[in-house]
């Protein structure tokens, strides 16, 4: 019987593996991104519109959520709120920013495990706002919640109603930009 393999038989250990070297190579086929032209273009335009403003992510913790709050905190906000339900995921999140020097943090960097369709919610969001920037990511993805009468319902509670409210939050204290999955 052969013995289990050890940390000194990963492939990962005995090589020196680049991830972004093996994706461009073998995945992509190109070292640079599609969008780094469109960002040195107008570098000086999203400065002017993310520099110095109040943004709140809702579904921060998520897929998507997360890469989009990597992507702005490259820029000088001036407050960053994030909302999510996985308490879990909030706390990955903050461990990862915090770990990493690429990423401009502000003062005000705040995580709440909150259900954007709570009254919890609209407290927070009354109490930190108005936001000029508010990404809505907390979407329930229509293809796994297709499977039964309650994943449906689930879906459009979250995806509707509770969207609902939170354009109805909008109307009263409108952002400068808002974006909804």
């Amino acid at each position: 019987m052969k013995d289990r393999p050890t940390t000194n038989d990963n492939f990962f250990m005995k090589t020196n593996f680049n991830l972004e070297n093996f994706i461009s190579e073998h995945v992509t086929g190109r070292s640079v991104s599609l969008l780094s032209s469109d960002f040195d273009k107008y570098s000086s335009a999203l400065k002017t519109k993310i520099n110095n403003r109040k943004v709140l992510v809702i579904g921060g913790a998520g897929t998507i959520g997360s890469h989009y709050i990597k992507a702005i905190l490259k820029f000088d906000v001036a407050s960053l709120v994030v909302v999510d339900i996985n308490e879990n995921g909030l706390t990955e999140l903050v461990r990862d920013l915090r770990s990493s020097v690429e990423y401009n943090i502000p003062d005000t960097f705040i995580t709440y495990p909150v259900n954007f369709g709570d009254r919890v919610f609209e407290k927070l969001f009354r109490e930190h706002g108005p936001f000029d920037i508010v990404a809505n990511f907390a979407a329930h993805k229509h293809v796994r919640s297709e499977k039964d009468i309650f994943s449906i319902e689930a879906m459009i509670e979250n995806n509707v109603l509770k969207a609902r409210k939170l354009l109805d939050l909008l109307l009263e204290f409108p952002p400068e930009h808002f974006f909804c999955v």
